[in-house]
């Protein structure tokens, strides 16, 4: 695997980022327990997610992604994993519930 500095950071990511939007949506948690360990064997060590992904779901808040990443943490060394996350997406209908409000 091959691996870059990102920005000014000091961390070494792999230039193959694992996506996640999939999580807790068309990959359950098992599912997407074992696309990570896989992720891991090959190298990747990076991981994009956001907490809106599966907010699109009937029922469903958002934040599964980030959900499923944490308890796949849970017993890892985290010093091996780089997550990206985002902000600014709609979370809740209202005035606080998107952009960069403080709540």
């Amino acid at each position: 695997m091959l691996y870059t500095k990102l920005g000014h950071t000091g961390l070494k990511v792999s230039r193959l980022c694992l996506g996640t939007m999939t999580f807790g949506w068309s990959a359950d948690e098992k599912t997407s327990h074992a696309i990570m360990d896989k992720a891991i064997e090959v190298g990747i060590n990076f991981f994009d997610t956001a907490d809106i992904y599966s907010r699109w779901i009937p029922g469903n808040s958002g934040g599964e992604s980030e959900r499923i990443i944490g308890t796949w943490l849970t017993g890892k060394d985290r010093r091996n994993v780089v997550i990206a996350t985002k902000v600014r997406g709609k979370m809740w209908d209202g005035v606080n519930g998107e952009g960069l409000s403080r709540h």
